[in-house]
């Protein structure tokens, strides 16, 4: 199992595929900072005003990076069904639940490479640009919203790895991972607009602590446009950072609905996989 999670690593991460979605996200990631030091440089908007923008994009960016997870599956997946080269993993002894796991945990190490370092190149581009915030709590909540939203990730992954086991075709697996995201909650969350009583439903959907936990939004006197712009205000990171840190009732909810999509997703996936004649 640990070597074939060695040559899987090995694999994944001298493709072209792999370089290339790190050097955009990290290039992506250091132009939110250069946009603001233009913006700096020619107008004479106060600095830490502008490093509060910069760090209000990042904690909806935290939602995004859910969808991203189709990316970082099919970093690993790259070219699999294209080649038909499954069959030959399995040829050389592996079996398929080795495979199943194999792959989830490189899915995982390409994920935490790519998230690390693009994290890093924000922030060093931040320092860099636009200086260091007086109140270094602003770094604090950013960071203490990533990690309540790992489970979720992890859940996104697992789920997204089953797809990709269930359906042996790349594009079919990324349409059906979408929707597995979005369908549940524009139904749910359209539900809950019209009955209250429909709220418990829609915590069910993976992405409902985006809005809910993460950026502390009230469904209850939201419309779809509040949900989607919230967070690229100016003055968002002040509301957050008044609420300090997660309470842990949050930090629960993020961590069980992750956790269960994970079981779940994984369950299903392999018990499917295991049964799935290979071509």
């Amino acid at each position: 199992m640990l070597n074939y999670i060695k040559a899987e690593c090995f694999k994944t991460f001298k493709r072209i595929y792999m370089r290339n979605t790190l050097l955009i996200f990290v290039l992506l990631a250091i132009a939110v900072n250069v946009l603001f030091f233009v913006a700096f440089r020619s107008s004479p908007t106060n600095s830490q005003e502008l490093i509060r923008t910069s760090l209000s994009v990042i904690v909806p960016m935290l939602l995004i990076m859910v969808y991203t997870a189709l990316i970082m599956v099919d970093i690993v997946f790259s070219d699999e069904y294209k080649y038909k080269t499954f069959k030959n993993t399995l040829s050389f002894g592996f079996t398929r639940t080795q495979v199943y796991f194999g792959k989830l945990a490189v899915s995982m190490i390409v994920t935490a490479v790519i998230f690390s370092i693009t994290l890093a190149a924000y922030l060093v581009s931040l320092f860099l640009l636009l200086g260091f915030p007086e109140d270094m709590g602003l770094i604090g909540v950013v960071f203490n919203r990533v990690a309540a939203a790992i489970p979720l990730y992890i859940g996104a992954l697992c789920l997204c790895n089953a797809c990709a086991f269930i359906i042996p075709n790349n594009t079919a697996f990324s349409f059906v991972y979408m929707g597995f995201l979005m369908v549940p909650y524009l139904l749910f969350y359209t539900l809950t607009l019209l009955n209250p009583a429909f709220t418990p439903l829609f915590g069910t959907a993976l992405v409902t602590p985006f809005y809910t936990s993460i950026m502390g939004l009230d469904i209850h006197v939201a419309n779809m446009g509040d949900m989607m712009g919230v967070g690229f205000n100016v003055d968002n990171i002040e509301n957050i950072l008044n609420a300090a840190l997660l309470p842990g009732t949050s930090v629960a909810y993020c961590l069980i609905l992750g956790l269960a999509y994970a079981a779940a997703a994984t369950l299903i996936g392999l018990a499917v996989y295991r049964r799935r004649e290979i071509r």
